[in-house]
């Protein structure tokens, strides 16, 4: 064995705070042993963390993935509403242009109509003789009167030629009777109206209202949605004005319409 590899390492110990020491002979080979040894344990723990940080990494992206799909999914899930939302307001913007200038024939005032209540079913059941004799009230929702036939609080020496229901706009107006419109259209005082005429020399006038369903020359029946109430023409406040005319002459509409309340 040559000189080198005879020669050794030693390796001295000493405790902190102790004077005491020991020493640790060791040959050329073992130190390189050691050495190696330690450096493998070292790159291991190196290796160890590195894999620790990057699993640490990984699992924060993961988790920020995860977060963002159910963004997602819940923005995909409010643009499915809105899409639905979308697709119920074209069909009803198509609806309406179709009632302003459409051709929608007979079913044209069946957009936006509510349902028959049992009472006017019974009411499109009723005879010809009672057909005749017979008034509904004009509004679908019941309303009040603010102002009567006759009336002259409102306009000190103008008698009121009709009678005023309170109602919200948009609601529903119907035909006291059924008849032929006569006209419908747009007037300074009585702004949008209807004036349907009927059997007997009666007719019918709707006034105020904020959308029309019907033209002149069109038939009605009793009951039949043929506006929306409103506020247009010369009014204060939301409401239906209604007046019934008898062989020429003015009458009090409450007297026809008392039975359909």
């Amino acid at each position: 064995m040559s000189e080198e590899g005879k020669r050794r390492w030693t390796l001295i110990l000493v405790r902190e705070g102790q004077v005491n020491s020991r020493t640790l002979a060791m040959s050329r080979g073992q130190v390189l042993a050691f050495g190696s040894l330690a450096l493998a344990a070292l790159a291991t723990a190196f290796f160890a963390a590195g894999k620790w940080t990057g699993d640490l990494a990984s699992r924060g992206h993961v988790e920020a993935l995860e977060a963002e799909v159910l963004d997602l999914r819940e923005e995909n899930a409010a643009m499915a509403v809105v899409a639905e939302r979308v697709e119920r307001l074209e069909a009803e913007y198509s609806q309406l242009r179709g009632v302003m200038g459409g051709e929608l024939g007979a079913s044209r005032r069946d957009i936006l109509l509510p349902p028959l209540s049992e009472e006017d079913a019974t009411a499109r059941r009723v005879t010809e003789e009672q057909e005749a004799a017979r008034f509904v009230w004009p509004v679908v929702e019941q309303g009040f009167v603010t102002r009567t036939f006759g009336d002259t609080t409102s306009v000190p020496g103008e008698e009121h030629v009709g009678v005023d229901i309170a109602v919200p706009a948009g609601s529903y107006v119907r035909t006291t009777r059924g008849g032929t419109v006569e006209e419908a259209g747009d007037d300074v005082a009585y702004g949008l109206f209807v004036k349907v005429t009927h059997d007997d020399g009666i007719s019918s006038l709707y006034a105020h209202n904020s959308w029309l369903f019907v033209s002149a020359g069109d038939s009605v029946e009793i009951g039949e949605v043929i506006a929306l109430s409103g506020n247009s023409g010369r009014s204060t406040a939301p409401h239906l004005h209604v007046e019934i005319e008898r062989e020429g002459a003015l009458v009090d509409p409450l007297d026809y319409l008392a039975e359909g309340t």
